[in-house]
Parts: C-alpha cells; sequence; structure tokens
C-alpha cells in the first residue's frame, strides 16, 4: 500500500490555528520519513478541487488539517473523483471550531503518536449521506460524513455562512449565531418521510445523520452507529427556545432524547420537507432549504482510527 500522503490544510480553520498545528506536526513527519506533499486552501470547496486533482494524479491518502467543512469538502472531493471510493483512505487532524466528526471516530491522543499511526495504523469504513436539497430554484446534492441538521440548525449555518469579519471561524461567532437564531427562529410545520412511515409534526430543530455529534460537541444523536447503514434522526418538536437553552446539558449528553417533545427516528431514506422552507447544513457548512432527502451509502470511506 502506498503510504504518501496528501496533506490538505486550511489556513483559516479554528481562528487559524491548523498552521500552527501543521509546524508541530512536521518535523515528526519528517523524523519519521513520511512521504507526503502539503497544500493550503485558498477558498470555498477549494479542499473539494484538490481531493479530485490528487486522487487522479495516484494518492490514496489524503490527511485533512482543518476542521469539520474542509473534511465535507475532501469527502465531496473523494464522491466526485468517479473512483472507488472505499479505496481511498482519509486521516482527520482536527483543527477547526466545533470538532465534531472526530468525537465520534477518535483523535489523536498526542502529537508523537500521529506518525506511527499514519504509518501502521488501522483503518476502517465508515458511512457516508448524500443530501439532495433546494437552493436558487435548483436541485442539488453534497455528499455528507457526519450530520444534516435543518430548522434552528440550519438557521445558524446560515448566519455563520453569511457573517465575515475578526471573529470568523472562532467558537464565539458560533455563540453568536446561536443568540441571534434564538430571537428569530420560529417553529415551522414538518411532514418527514422515514422509509415508508410518513409523520406530521411541528418542529424546532432536526439533526439527521451518521454519528453523534454536531454543534461544537452537542450530542444530538446519542445512538447513532458510523457504520450500521442507517441514519438516524432527532427531532426537537413544540420545545420553546427558553426550554430548549435550559436543555441544552441534556443535549450535550444525548439525555435530550428522553425528553417527550423530542422524537428519533431511523432508517435508510429521510425526506424532509416543511411550511415554510426551512435552512439545511451538512456537517456543518450552509446548503439551501427543504425540501430534503437524505440517504446513506453504506460503508463508503476508509478512515484511518487513531
Amino acid at each position: 500500500m502506498n503510504k504518501k500522503w496528501f496533506v490538505i490544510i486550511n489556513p483559516v480553520s479554528g481562528g487559524k490555528y491548523a498552521p500552527k498545528l501543521w509546524n508541530k506536526m512536521l518535523p515528526l513527519l519528517k523524523a519519521a520519513q513520511i512521504q507526503h506533499e502539503v497544500v493550503f486552501t485558498e477558498y470555498i470547496d477549494h479542499a473539494g478541487q484538490l481531493t479530485q486533482n490528487a486522487l487522479h494524479d495516484g494518492f490514496t491518502n489524503i490527511m485533512v488539517v482543518g476542521g469539520d467543512g474542509t473534511a465535507n469538502d475532501v469527502i465531496n472531493g473523494i464522491f466526485n473523483s468517479g473512483l472507488e471510493t472505499t479505496d481511498i483512505t482519509v486521516a482527520m487532524i482536527p483543527a477547526g471550531t466545533g470538532n465534531d466528526w472526530v468525537r465520534t471516530i477518535g483523535a489523536y491522543k498526542k502529537l508523537q503518536d500521529i506518525p506511527g499511526t499514519l504509518l501502521n495504523g488501522n483503518t476502517f469504513l465508515q458511512d457516508a449521506g448524500v443530501v439532495y436539497y433546494q437552493r436558487n430554484q435548483q436541485t442539488l446534492k453534497r455528499y455528507f460524513i457526519n450530520i444534516a441538521g435543518l430548522g434552528f440548525e440550519g438557521h445558524v449555518a446560515k448566519n455563520l455562512f453569511e457573517n465575515d469579519g475578526f471573529l470568523k471561524g472562532t467558537k464565539l461567532q458560533y455563540q453568536i449565531a446561536i443568540l441571534k437564531s434564538l430571537f428569530v427562529y420560529k417553529h415551522t410545520h414538518l411532514t418527514l418521510t422515514i422509509d415508508d412511515k410518513t409523520v406530521q409534526q411541528t418542529g424546532l430543530s432536526i439533526a439527521a445523520g451518521i454519528c453523534k455529534y454536531n454543534g461544537g460537541g452537542l450530542k444530538q444523536l446519542p445512538d447513532a452507529i458510523n457504520n450500521d447503514g442507517l441514519l438516524d434522526m432527532t427531532v426537537i418538536g413544540s420545545m420553546s427556545k427558553l426550554q430548549m437553552v435550559l436543555n441544552l446539558p441534556k443535549l450535550q449528553s444525548g439525555a435530550h432524547v428522553k425528553v417527550k417533545t423530542v422524537n428519533t427516528f431511523r432508517g435508510k431514506t429521510i425526506k424532509i420537507d416543511s411550511q415554510p422552507p426551512v435552512y439545511l447544513d451538512a456537517d456543518g457548512e450552509y446548503l439551501g432549504t427543504t425540501p430534503v432527502t437524505i440517504e446513506i451509502i453504506p460503508k463508503a470511506i476508509q478512515v484511518l482510527q487513531f
């Protein structure tokens, strides 16, 4: 197996933390004689283009030094390459704001452990998801590896997408976006179809996906297993926004699924419609609006296990 790594670094991830982390890693990789080629992203979706180019140049190992959004770009580059996705290995070095994907798959414990894992570590096959959504009167699709969020979740992501400034990419910016959304976001009527079952309800927020965490450590899908071939979904129903804030400790622990106004579902295909349309994000990146269809792609990508 070719152990040369194509390293993609997002220089603005984590409030520009990613390049600092790379500078600490680089001497360790050189000392271990780990072959690598490194590139820095320059704009949105650049990581996906870089990934496709690297794969067609013969690379099969992609290292991501960045956040969940950078990882999402890389996954889309892999799926859009036209190559067999299970032949490609992704190593995630978290350097973002939320770092939610690695809360499920596991992160490195010490920098010194990274070279040995890159050389001799085990991989596992993880499921991926694909979501079809609306934007500019078109139906588009996007692949993801963690969680798709709708309603309140999507509103926060849209707020982050539209606002730049010196707080860009920081946890404080995320917290401000949550507060803004709390003031303006309203419950909506939802039509949910999980495989062949349809449910009508009022909802505040939806999380649907493969892994357990989003929103910077909220355990939205506590029972999700990332290679079981199924999508998990949690719907926060008629809970008020004040109740949502008061239940934040339960959201962080996953105990919110026991609250009466919270419903959970599981299936291979999930369709979501709403009146009015609600915003959607995948892996924390704003995409568009409902109607949305989410499908599972079982055991789709090799992930390096730290």
